[in-house]
């Protein structure tokens, strides 16, 4: 099917499936009461709803790369990895270790009793 044709069909179709839903009626119902195959609406359906899916995709997508831009060179630079036994421990030391399943909470004597209510009410849920 060209382009034209295709273009002329999908406002017929659009204009048959917006009168279907204003009627508030069911699709299958309506479209036998208007004489319309089942099968054409759905299919109708269908193409209108992915052409609208992809218009939309398209105007909300930006290039990654604009069109006609002149090559560019890409500069290297080298990241050096650091061990992580050379990294200093936390000097944090805690004084409880509460564990319950995969979940560590680690508490000093410092905390207050306002953070220990709290911490207790996130164990007990």
């Amino acid at each position: 099917m060209d382009k034209i044709t295709h273009k002329v069909r999908c406002e017929q179709w659009i204009n048959i499936i917006k009168e279907c839903l204003a009627s508030g009626m069911p699709k299958t119902t309506w479209c036998r009461e208007h004489g319309i195959s089942e099968k054409s609406f759905f299919y109708w359906q269908r193409i209108l709803r992915e052409e609208a899916y992809l218009t939309t995709l398209e105007n909300t997508l930006t290039p990654v790369v604009k069109e006609n831009t002149a090559p560019t060179t890409t500069d290297f630079i080298e990241i050096k990895m650091t061990d992580h036994a050379s990294i200093p421990a936390s000097p944090f030391k805690p004084d409880v270790i509460i564990r319950r399943g995969s979940v560590s909470i680690e508490i000093s004597n410092t905390a207050t009793e306002d953070l220990l209510k709290k911490v207790g009410g996130l164990l007990h849920a």
